[in-house]
């Protein structure tokens, strides 16, 4: 028997009551060997803020600025700590990118771009899911931006269902949202430029271990990103075909395209602004200029030409959504601020060590850890890295080549069982509006490639061995 709206309501009110008890009685313990006072006061109040955003008593985005303020209230840390990522290559990034995508969607260039991604593909839900999925494959390694990636593709993916006839929010738009983001960001792990991050967590290596080259990096990860993308696309077919069939007639695609005519001023400008931002984003360890630059200037480029006006600055961008990824933003550095990383590093480190000498237990207990700190540390840069530095001299001994360590710890960070735990996920979400699929359907993805991240791993053992990665 379902419960009513009002009886689901005031269960909410109750847990949301019963966290903050819970919150408090977390920040009064003494701290164990390792915390301080005010990591186990920082600790009680991001407890209550996950059980606040489960229930979303209030806005999701109203529980991360409430967050972040206690922190800076309670002087956890600074109020600089507490909202240090506002002022972030990462948060700025979000904001320009949101930004191109909302006017790529205003002028129509986003249901030109659809409908050519139709043309190349059979006009079916299985056809597209390959489409997304082999398309962001493509284009993952030449963007190295992931949020960038999730923030402009998602819109593309919503466009494309519409086209296809999918009713929103249904199981078949979630599936195309899920291919959309798997082959865009899930598949960029296949690649060094697919992520900032990975060029950070190399240079976290010790030498000769952090000369790894882009070509090392894509053949090293040849068997996990083949499993990955396959896993992807079965399962996406399999959980979230649509009722009834969905087909468009052959060449539908094309006639469309000919039926809008050719590109408006404003669709020319906006093309040109997105090609110029990805070849730089592409390009950045040549010419240096951040990609944060980039995003923020190809807006105001926007902007200045009057394609994006004041009200599309205004109502375009998702600004509390864009509030909720920056709070989150800064569960990083105040969970590192504190020494909570470390301390659960060491934890997990000690258990995960004395399985070195069996590769598939380690790598098991490697994405097993991660996916247990990821409630706590959002970070998956800060994760990865700190499991490398716990297990890398352990690694080294038993002959495992720690760029194993770095894979697998980043792989299995890019989970989203909830919301708050990536900030890449968000941007993909937001990026449609929160239109296109609630979070509770995408959760059923998230556990395919938890399992994708281990299978995939485990399947690469026998080739790692043949590369000299393992002994």
């Amino acid at each position: 028997m379902s419960l009513s709206a009002e009886k689901v309501l005031r269960i909410k009110r109750i847990v949301a009551v019963l966290a903050v008890g819970l919150g408090i009685a977390i920040a009064l313990m003494d701290p164990p060997q390792g915390l301080t006072r005010q990591a186990m006061i920082a600790l009680g109040i991001v407890v209550w803020a996950v059980f606040w955003w489960i229930t979303q008593v209030v806005p999701e985005y109203v529980t991360a600025i409430m967050m972040c303020t206690l922190w800076a209230g309670t002087k956890c840390v600074s109020f600089r700590v507490a909202f240090d990522s506002f002022s972030s290559p990462g948060w700025w990034i979000m904001v320009g990118a949101f930004g191109l995508g909302s006017i790529a969607g205003k002028t129509g260039l986003l249901r030109r771009i659809s409908l050519w991604v139709l043309s190349l593909f059979p006009p079916t839900f299985n056809g597209q899911v390959l489409g997304l999925l082999a398309s962001g494959t493509v284009i993952s390694p030449l963007v190295p931006s992931m949020n960038a990636k999730a923030a402009l593709s998602s819109p593309i993916s919503l466009a494309i269902s519409d086209s296809l006839g999918v009713e929103r929010k249904s199981p078949a738009a979630s599936g195309l949202l899920g291919a959309c983001y798997g082959g865009f960001v899930l598949m960029g792990h296949m690649f060094l430029s697919g992520s900032f991050s990975h060029y950070i967590m190399i240079g976290a290596l010790p030498a000769p271990y952090n000369q790894i080259t882009w070509l090392d990096w894509m053949l090293w990860s040849l068997p996990w990103g083949v499993v990955c993308f396959a896993a992807l696309a079965g399962f996406i077919m399999l959980l979230y075909r649509p009722k009834q069939p969905v087909s468009l007639p052959k060449g539908y695609g094309k006639e469309q395209l000919a039926k809008l005519g050719p590109m408006t001023r404003d669709e020319r400008i906006v093309l040109a602004v997105m090609l110029c931002a990805l070849v730089l984003w592409m390009t950045e360890l040549v010419h240096g200029i951040s990609a944060s630059v980039v995003a923020v200037t190809a807006m105001c480029v926007l902007l200045g030409l009057k394609v994006m006006t004041a009200k599309d600055f205004k109502n375009g961008i998702e600004w509390p959504a864009v509030m909720l990824i920056g709070c989150v933003f800064n569960m990083a550095p105040v969970i590192k601020a504190l020494g909570i990383d470390k301390y659960l590093g060491g934890i997990f480190g000690s258990v995960i060590a004395g399985l070195a000498a069996q590769p598939a237990l380690f790598v098991t207990a490697i994405a097993v850890s991660i996916f247990i700190v990821k409630f706590l540390v959002t970070n998956m840069t800060s994760a990865a890295i700190m499991f490398s530095l716990i297990l890398t001299p352990i690694a080294v001994q038993a002959g495992i080549h720690p760029w194993i360590i770095i894979f697998v710890a980043f792989c299995a960070g890019n989970i989203w069982l909830l919301k708050y735990q990536n900030t890449i996920y968000l941007c993909a979400q937001f990026a449609t509006k929160g239109e296109m699929s609630d979070h509770l359907p995408m959760v059923k993805l998230c556990f395919v490639f938890m399992g994708v991240v281990i299978v995939g791993s485990i399947v690469s053992i026998p080739y790692w061995r043949m590369l000299g990665l393992l002994p």
